[in-house]
């Protein structure tokens, strides 16, 4: 519960036009630039008090100086309103990013010169957060620094932060409106903040009034805004990936976590856990308890404690860790998806000859969106689907659009904004072919045959076996050509001639018939002469 309570509006005005007067008269510039607060004299017994000293340990906070007489007096003012400078600052602060100077100024009321107090410049802090998109402020555009930051405003500012707004966005209008309504004034949340604030009050970043109001519009006060992101930034974990998939293909089998702390806290020990939807724990990380500070990176497999892989479904994880005072800190708790997508699939035949009909299947699990397949000719064919979507089917009539030999097929199915691929092979056959003759067909005893034999492109070599004796043919302008001349004492009949073409390890045969006709020799009278 956030302590309402503020200063009225006279004594803020009266505090800061005192406090300017004498930084700018009596502060010497170089304490006024000091990096590290001393502690503020104004927080002591203040609800707040634990909150800000936290954050004032880790030298995330900015406080006003007063100098008097040669002595510093700090002063946090924790009930004067938060403005949109001084939160942007101390996020930019608590999550570790790195001051930038554009040689621009990415909003023209936020000058290189601007100070968030005076002495304390915050034009790099605040375009470090722009850079890093977690301001919803266009550039170009005014950031009215100066201004008060609404509750709804820093909630938005605090979920970019916290990498949660594309899943704010991502909630169902019908989840938001619940959410909001739990509070009386929920529903008067600006339209375009409502889904982080929903997010916000479903992972408990923020809490509301004993009167049950959230008071969207009302302006944040420094108190507040500490405790806001003492709650949300203590420790922080963060997974590589929003959905994954523990399913075996090795494709986002595993998620890591990123676990990030304030240093300054002593901390004894710690633990991560994963939780389904009802809230059971299904894994945690340092079941023992052992001591010491928790790692860098967890990595999840996405097995339960007893070692079997979870269900799909949404699951979130938390982790939190306790300081030398036995004082326990959570980080914000977030959901991970657990979607198992598979892809499997077969090209058939194996071997396919031009001509033959090339089958791709693929098999998808959930029900896929579009399933392709590349070859090597370079284009990517779309597999038809089954009524489920989950068998996929291309048929494909072989040519030489592909080259021959060995072949590969990358198929991929995609299932909205994730991918699978498996690779497939198999060879591509040319057509081997031949179409032979022989003339003169019939022939008699004695002539001499023209072999001849039309052959596809890929033939290497032609042979023609007849009467026990093997002629090797000759290529000429696409024709395998070779000669044979019929013993003279040859009998009429029918006599086989087999043409046989090779590539590489295939060959192809063919039979042409040869008539033999000796009726013609029987017409003829020979003549004896001296």
């Amino acid at each position: 519960m956030e302590n309402p309570f503020s200063l009225p509006g006279w004594v803020k005005a009266v505090l800061c036009l005192g406090l300017s007067l004498v930084l700018a008269v009596g502060m010497p510039a170089q304490r006024a630039m000091c990096q590290g607060d001393p502690w503020y004299s104004d927080v002591s017994g203040h609800w707040a008090q634990e909150n800000i000293y936290v954050l004032w340990l880790e030298g995330v906070t900015d406080g006003y100086l007063f100098q008097w007489g040669g002595t510093v007096t700090p002063y946090f003012f924790p009930d004067a309103d938060c403005t949109r400078a001084q939160l942007t600052v101390l996020l930019a602060k608590v999550f570790g990013l790195t001051p930038l100077a554009p040689t621009s100024p990415t909003y023209p009321d936020v000058p290189k010169s601007y100070t968030i107090y005076p002495g304390k410049p915050a034009w790099r802090w605040i375009e470090a957060a722009a850079a890093a998109n977690l301001t919803s402020v266009p550039a170009g555009r005014n950031f009215y620094p100066d201004r008060g930051i609404s509750r709804q405003d820093a909630v938005d500012l605090l979920i970019r932060c916290l990498d949660l707004y594309e899943y704010a966005l991502s909630m169902p209008d019908s989840e938001v409106r619940t959410l909001l309504q739990r509070f009386r004034d929920g529903m008067d949340t600006r339209q375009d903040r409502r889904h982080s604030m929903a997010c916000a009050i479903k992972f408990g970043i923020i809490q509301g009034y004993d009167d049950r109001t959230l008071r969207p519009e009302t302006v944040l006060a420094r108190c507040q805004a500490a405790a806001l992101v003492y709650r949300s930034c203590l420790i922080r974990a963060t997974a590589d990936i929003d959905v994954f998939s523990p399913d075996g293909d090795g494709i986002d089998d595993t998620v890591s976590f990123r676990l990030t702390y304030l240093k300054n806290r002593g901390i004894s020990t710690w633990n991560m856990v994963i939780e389904d939807a009802s809230g059971s724990i299904v894994r945690t990380f340092n079941p023992g308890g052992s001591p010491g500070s928790p790692p860098g990176t967890v990595v999840w497999d996405g097995t339960n404690t007893q070692g079997r892989t979870v269900a799909q479904g949404t699951y979130y994880y938390q982790a939190w860790v306790r300081d030398r005072h036995n004082r326990q800190f959570f980080s914000v708790k977030k959901p991970l998806i657990v979607e198992k997508y598979s892809l499997s699939g077969y090209v058939s035949p194996a071997s396919c000859t031009d001509g033959q009909t090339l089958t791709v299947r693929a098999y998808t699990s959930p029900s896929a969106g579009s399933v392709t397949a590349a070859f090597a000719d370079g284009l990517a064919r779309q597999l038809s689907p089954s009524s489920d979507r989950q068998t996929w089917t291309l048929q494909l009539v072989m040519g030489p659009f592909l080259p021959p030999g060995s072949q590969q097929v990358s198929v991929t199915a995609q299932f909205g904004k994730v991918t699978r691929h498996i690779t497939l092979s198999f060879t591509r056959v040319e057509e081997l072919w031949i179409s032979p003759s022989v003339s003169p067909n019939p022939a008699g005893p004695g002539q001499t045959l023209s072999l001849l034999c039309a052959a596809s492109p890929n033939v290497e070599w032609v042979t023609a076996n007849l009467f026990g004796s093997s002629v090797t043919l000759s290529e000429s302008e696409g024709l395998w050509q070779g000669s044979f001349r019929l013993p003279p004492e040859c009998p009429q009949g029918d006599y086989p001639v087999v043409f046989t073409a090779y590539s590489g390890n295939r060959q192809v045969s063919a039979t042409v018939y040869l008539a033999v006709d000796t009726s013609k020799l029987s017409k003829l009278f020979f003549i004896l002469t001296r």
